[in-house]
């Protein structure tokens, strides 16, 4: 199920959440995921689910670049 609260209620930055959720959903099209089936097929929830609940972690490359120098 997707939590709408958790939408409405995320405060960061809503363009990257969704270049998040758009990546996930192109790996999870390519390779599958195990929570397929929970989610009836629904790559897009799949995905969003996950990026919201922190199973999968996202960093921006921008930030990654930072951590370096």
């Amino acid at each position: 199920m997707l939590p709408i609260y958790q939408i409405i209620d995320f405060d960061e930055n809503r363009y990257l959440l969704a270049r998040a959720v758009m990546k996930r959903a192109r790996e999870i099209n390519f390779i599958g995921d195990e929570g397929l089936e929970q989610e009836s097929g629904k790559i897009a929830s799949l995905a969003l689910n996950q990026i919201l609940l922190d199973d999968i972690k996202y960093i921006l490359p921008r930030e990654e670049k930072a951590k370096k120098a």
